[in-house]
């Protein structure tokens, strides 16, 4: 199935969590001069048109990156990282993706691949590229399936590097190909930061938390002192709920909350304090747009 296409949720709170680490773990590799190589294995186009018609038709990014396009003052470290990189693009009415936080954040001595199937993304993310990279980093751009290039090109090379997944979850296989990838990759390249995106689906929980205790308790049995974080944002729509629990919600409203509750990011060899500063960031988030209950009358 390509049918997956992320400008109908560029900018949204999925968004504000995975690249607000992706960046994180950028600046954590390039505090040594030494080369690595960054893979992302569903690159999409790299860059987004907030004015799109599809943006505008699901207004994700009006409840999510919009609400802090005017933020100054108090803000996280590393969330202020992230709005001050985010806001250049804001002001053209763009959005980028990870792709473009990537070759941004890089340096000359690295090197970027992605990958894309979908046949439209794939183009825009050739034309992004070509137009926006000037060699720095060194970029390649596959159109080829992501699960199949990471395992294909690991470990590389360099043997520092770090890679970013993060797959639409169309297909219910999403969730078994995540652990048969990620568990075949670090057993050969047991020093590479993995990063996974996974949604919070009220429908999907079994699949999700199989997929989570399968890929930690895989890579826990190659080293039981690896560090690992699992990040989670819970969101509701702020204008109709107040801050309650998942269990609270489900008892008092006798349902599940909306299908897209939130997301996560599972991080294996989690740089130094990623967790402490990720936790800090998803809460100042969700004190703007937080996971909410249904208010009284």
């Amino acid at each position: 199935m390509l049918s997956y296409q992320h400008i109908f949720h560029a900018g949204n709170h999925a968004d504000l969590l995975k690249h607000t680490v992706l960046i994180q773990v950028i600046k954590s590799l390039n505090k040594k001069e030494k080369p690595y190589t960054f893979f992302d294995t569903h690159s999409g186009s790299g860059l987004y048109d907030l004015t799109d018609s599809r943006s505008l038709k699901t207004g994700e990014a009006e409840k999510g990156i919009s609400v802090f396009s005017k933020t100054d003052g108090d803000v996280p470290s590393a969330f202020a990282d992230y709005l001050s990189f985010v806001k250049s693009y804001l002001s053209d009415s763009r959005y980028p993706g990870s792709p473009e936080i990537e070759r941004r954040f890089m340096r000359s001595q690295d090197v970027l691949i992605l990958s894309e199937l979908h046949p439209q993304e794939i183009e825009n993310l050739r034309e992004n590229m070509k137009r926006l990279c000037e060699g720095v980093p060194a970029v390649q751009v596959h159109n080829r399936s992501g699960w199949e290039i990471l395992k294909a090109l690991t470990p590389p090379q360099t043997k520092r590097g770090a890679v970013l997944i993060d797959p639409s979850y169309e297909e219910i296989s999403d969730y078994e190909n995540a652990a048969d990838t990620i568990c075949a990759v670090h057993k050969k390249w047991t020093n590479g930061i993995i990063m996974l995106w996974y949604p919070l689906l009220a429908h999907r929980e079994g699949e999700i938390e199989a997929m989570l205790d399968r890929i930690t308790e895989g890579a826990r049995a190659i080293n039981q002192n690896i560090e690992i974080c699992d990040l989670r944002l819970e969101v509701f729509d702020k204008s109709e709920h107040k801050e309650v629990s998942l269990e609270e919600f489900r008892a008092e409203n006798g349902k599940n909350p909306p299908r897209l509750y939130g997301s996560g990011m599972l991080v294996l060899n989690s740089p130094w304090k990623l967790e402490e500063e990720i936790q800090s960031v998803i809460g100042y988030i969700k004190n703007e747009i937080g996971f909410q209950r249904q208010t009284e009358g």
